[in-house]
């Protein structure tokens, strides 16, 4: 009987193993609206705030009241419709994934596209404002799931170094307006729940108008 040598054996494992790598990144999961479905690209859904039953995303002037817009909260609607565009189209919107979000929706701004992107308005603190570009590195945004159907947004660009990695919240602007925000001063993630809002009739009350 021929013994095989040691380290043959050893190269032949390597080379058969398929198993992922301890430490690999998970695969990722579908997001899913609050009536179980998966989210769908290019197609509208409200993100609803956990805590409280009113108050939306929309956009508005915060700063200096100029363009282009940056991504508010406003307490008096449901907010406008979020799209999602994944980097590679799995049917479905992942999480952990780079996504391009957009809010379509009509401005005063209109030379700016209405793609999110980071701004930087301190040291430290980034507002979420529009004028982005699909692919461009200050508009990759992901999705992160806390549980359920209960999820937030990060701003965490993949594989690229020496950007900021962290979850969107609120900062409270000098007049008063909540504007999503990364940085000093947010203490934790503004956690949402998405609606379809094809299924969602626009009511009375509701104010599409730009704060």
């Amino acid at each position: 009987m021929k013994f095989i040598p040691l380290c043959f054996l050893i190269s032949l494992l390597v080379l058969f193993n398929t198993k992922p790598l301890q430490g690999a990144e998970p695969e990722p999961e579908p997001v899913v609206d609050i009536e179980g479905n998966p989210l769908q690209p290019e197609v509208g859904y409200y993100a609803w705030p956990l805590w409280g039953n009113s108050g939306g995303i929309t956009l508005g002037h915060t700063r200096n009241k100029t363009c282009p817009l940056d991504v508010i909260l406003d307490p008096k609607s449901i907010g406008v419709a979020l799209f999602f565009t994944p980097p590679v189209d799995l049917g479905f919107i992942p999480t952990l994934t780079d996504l391009t979000i957009s809010i379509r929706i009509l401005s005063p701004c209109s030379q700016y596209s209405k793609i999110w992107k980071t701004s930087k308005v301190g040291s430290e603190l980034w507002f979420v404002s529009t004028g982005g570009t699909a692919g461009d590195i200050l508009s990759k945004f992901k999705i992160v799931n806390l549980e359920g159907d209960i999820y937030s947004f990060k701003y965490c660009p993949t594989k690229v170094y020496g950007t900021p990695c962290k979850s969107v919240g609120t900062f409270v602007d000098t007049d008063g307006t909540k504007v999503l925000a990364i940085g000093e001063g947010i203490d934790e993630p503004y956690y949402v729940r998405f609606h379809k809002s094809s299924t969602f009739p626009l009511r009375k009350h509701q104010d599409m108008s730009i704060v």
